[in-house]
């Protein structure tokens, strides 16, 4: 900590004003270290830093007053002494002295066609499951996995521990007088020399394998990051810190809950309205399901029912038959096994104070049979989806061809060509509040209906949605079921597709331009005159016309007005009774950050800006990359 003297220095952004201020930002980031402090020491500028390299240590940091003639602000924090993660050991199973060859004779001999023969679909699944799970416990043992030391490094092979054991030799002998110093410094320096090499040739197999094993890839980049991302502590509604596991699971669980939307209660006349089952060869065949089976991804965690990707893979030619049968029972009669409509939540932090239950994502945990199944229901959907065209042009997220690169391309597109013909352009960022967890069950299977996806579709997508329960995961601790009223599971097969279908018509009526990446909404326009406004504003009060009758909402806090062109207006744009506020892009585009620079300043600087930002999109393109880091 201590005054560093960077007056340029934003670390809202971490970006500098002068060329070299910008190698700071760059060291603390390249030493994953953490700013902590975020108002001004001194005058306009945060010019006293405090720097650590784990973030959970520095608490309540406040600036406020000086001392005596000082023209610098008192910092005034809390370090924690108890900032390590409390240890938590877990049984997991022990897949390299499992016995493979084994579970596939104890699951091979069963009969499955006489033993479900008559079964329900409830009935064969847990006789299914019963029978995996008794064989697994015989052939796969278990063993204790504590979270706080881990397993041994993937490049600490047995040559770098006989290497270690001779410097450890070495060491004695020299401190008894039985080899020089020059001679242990040449131990030192050999098996140092190897372990560099077998950390190095480590790297380069986990960054040449990442598209066959991600998982060991990011965690090797996670355990070099002096942070460790952990779930709280979390603050009770009574301002009480809450650091046990048990409950802070329960809490999370109890927020998650909260958000739901009610229930209306009774089935959509639609499930009994609709057309009758695709053909799909009138069967859910063995080839099928191998096929799902063979592309599973033996690192993802199983779901509540414990059956794990690694296991159903191991099995394939054992599980796929009955597997088809049971998906072809749930088919044909609708019914969803219980396992199916369970979910462990693992909270995933976003932003903002940990302490927040409202700043976790829920992603669900579900069944690893029940995704497969799933998958077959996303298939028929999707087939008739792009048969009938039923996905807007303006949804690029979640749709065939389309990504996050398309959807900055096309709107950019639209709207720098507009600022070069001299046009002034406003652009509003929407942001629903929890949208995938406030989808209305009934009014998502009403919209099913009427995009005129079949009955049995219909009729498996509410079922499978109706009655559905959650607990949250906290380090092996599980909070009490819930049961979940709205949403589609966020880490399902079948959520994406559903929300696309829900949030297809939001469009329906709009002049301006409108694109959509799931959720993500951007409005924009010409908004050189009045008229050119007030298109803008009732395209926006259909926008918030349409989230009332579909029972969402707009996180008015979150929405932003983004003003470009030289001849910019800055209208105002309202929500309901509340103005909408300017995004801060606007800062970093140079259009309103200071008011004295002229109009071909203004121009200037939005220009430089969008053309740096599509350099960025052209390398994303060129590169094939996922992710766009704009300036």
């Amino acid at each position: 900590m201590g005054d560093f003297n960077y007056p340029d220095i934003c670390w809202e952004t971490n970006t500098a004003g002068h060329r070299l201020s910008n190698k700071f930002p760059d060291c603390i980031g390249d030493n994953f270290l953490f700013q902590k402090v975020e108002k001004a020491t001194r005058g306009e500028a945060v010019l006293d830093l405090v720097l650590t390299n784990r973030e959970e240590l520095v608490e309540n940091l406040k600036v406020e007053d000086s001392i005596g003639d000082s023209d610098h602000e008192i910092i005034e924090f809390m370090i924690l002494r108890k900032g390590r993660r409390e240890t938590t050991t877990i049984e997991v199973m022990d897949f390299r002295k499992a016995d493979f060859d084994k579970l596939r004779e104890l699951v091979g001999k069963v009969p499955w066609e006489a033993r479900l023969k008559g079964k329900t679909t409830e009935e064969s699944w847990k006789y299914f499951k019963g029978t995996l799970l008794r064989a697994q416990k015989q052939t796969i043992p278990l063993c204790r996995k504590d979270r706080k030391y881990g397993k041994r490094p993937a490049w600490l092979n047995k040559e770098i521990l006989h290497d270690l054991k001779i410097k450890k030799e070495s060491y004695k002998k020299w401190k008894l007088g039985q080899i020089t110093k020059d001679e242990y410094r040449q131990a030192t320096r050999e098996c140092r020399g190897k372990i560099r090499k077998a950390k190095a040739q480590n790297e380069i197999k986990l960054a040449t394998g990442i598209k066959g094993n991600k998982k060991t890839f990011y965690k090797y980049i996670k355990s070099k990051r002096k942070t460790k991302d952990r779930v709280g502590p979390l603050l009770s509604e009574e301002g009480e810190a809450v650091t046990g596991n048990l409950e802070m699971a329960e809490m999370l669980n109890d927020f998650f809950v909260s958000v739901f939307t009610e229930k209306s209660g009774g089935v959509p006349n639609v499930v009994n309205t609709s057309r009758e089952r695709v053909s799909l060869e009138d069967r859910i065949h063995k080839e099928q399901v191998k096929n799902h089976l063979g592309k599973l991804d033996v690192s993802k965690s199983p779901g509540p029912d414990e059956m794990h990707p690694r296991i159903l893979k191991e099995l394939i030619e054992e599980v796929s038959e009955p597997l088809a049968m049971i998906f072809e029972k749930s088919w044909q009669t609708g019914e969803i096994p219980e396992d199916w409509k369970r979910a462990n939540i693992v909270p995933i932090y976003k932003k903002g104070n940990k302490n927040n239950p409202g700043n976790y994502r829920p992603v669900s945990l579900t069944s690893v049979p029940g995704k497969i199944m799933e998958q077959v229901i996303k298939e028929i959907i999707c087939k008739h989806l792009e048969g009938n065209k039923v996905i807007g042009n303006s949804q690029h997220g979640f749709v065939k061809n389309k990504s996050c690169q398309t959807n900055l391309i096309a709107f950019f597109d639209r709207i720098t060509s507009l600022v070069d013909k001299g046009e002034a352009v406003d652009v509003i960022y929407l942001d629903f509040s929890k949208a995938f967890d406030t989808v209305s069950h009934d009014i998502l299977i009403d919209k099913l209906g009427k995009y005129n996806l079949d009955r049995a579709t219909i009729r498996w997508v509410h079922n499978w949605l109706d009655n559905r329960s959650q607990r949250v995961v906290v380090n092996g601790s599980k909070s009490c079921w819930k049961g979940i009223t709205s949403g589609v599971p966020q880490g399902s097969v079948l959520g994406p597709v559903l929300f696309n279908i829900f949030i297809n018509d939001v469009d329906i009526g709009i002049e301006s331009t409108l694109i959509k990446f799931a959720d993500d909404t951007k409005l924009g326009g010409v908004a050189t005159s009045l008229e050119d406004r007030d298109i803008i504003q009732n395209d926006l009060s259909k926008l918030e016309k349409w989230s009332e009758v579909n029972r969402m909402r707009f996180n008015k806090e979150k929405c932003r007005v983004l003003h470009l062109g030289r001849n910019n207006q800055f209208h105002t744009y309202k929500m309901g009774s509340d103005c909408l506020g300017r995004s801060m892009a606007e800062r970093d585009l140079g259009v309103i950050v200071d008011h004295k620079l002229n109009m071909s300043q203004q121009c200037d600087a939005v220009a430089k800006k969008a053309n740096m930002i599509l350099g960025c999109i052209n390398r994303c393109v060129v590169s094939k990359t996922r992710e766009v880091i704009l300036p």
